[in-house]
């Protein structure tokens, strides 16, 4: 036995009681040329803002699908259906960048999303920082040469 591993006495087990250590434990290693994760903003990760425009524009295109469904229903022609949409798209990109400017505003990709998405809840989180910084009065200059938060 070894720090209380393996068995009390090998005899009668078909084993010699040798106890190795897993080599199948992956343990996060620090690369010196790597800032730690204090360093690197508390190791959380920076929302990618590509994949975020992206679940943005496929939210708009689904609910331009469901406007051009809706009107294909109602018997509307393909010109007018057509012309339809486009103004659609034209208003949710005049939303979107209406959003762009207001970030005070829950943003529109968040309606259709989890929490469990890493990038929104990444930016979510971001925001969040960004906000508590501002209440307490720090900087983000102020806060890396202190080592505080």
């Amino acid at each position: 036995m070894y720090n209380g591993i393996g068995l009390q006495t090998p005899r009668g087990s078909g084993t010699t009681g040798h106890v190795q250590t897993s080599k199948f434990l992956a343990k996060p290693r620090h690369s010196p040329s790597s800032p730690s994760p204090s360093e690197a903003g508390g190791g959380m990760r920076k929302p990618n803002k590509d994949i975020i425009e992206h679940d943005r524009k496929r939210q708009v295109e689904l609910r331009l699908l469901v406007l051009r469904d809706a009107l294909e229903e109602q018997g509307y022609t393909e010109a007018e259906i057509e012309a339809r949409v486009d103004e659609a798209r034209k208003a949710a990109e005049a939303e979107a960048a209406a959003e762009e400017v207001d970030e005070g505003r829950p943003p529109l990709q968040r309606k259709g999303f989890t929490d469990t998405q890493s990038h929104h809840a990444a930016e979510q989180k971001e925001k969040q920082l960004r906000t508590m910084r501002a209440a307490f009065g720090l900087d983000g200059e102020n806060v890396h040469k202190k080592g505080g938060l």
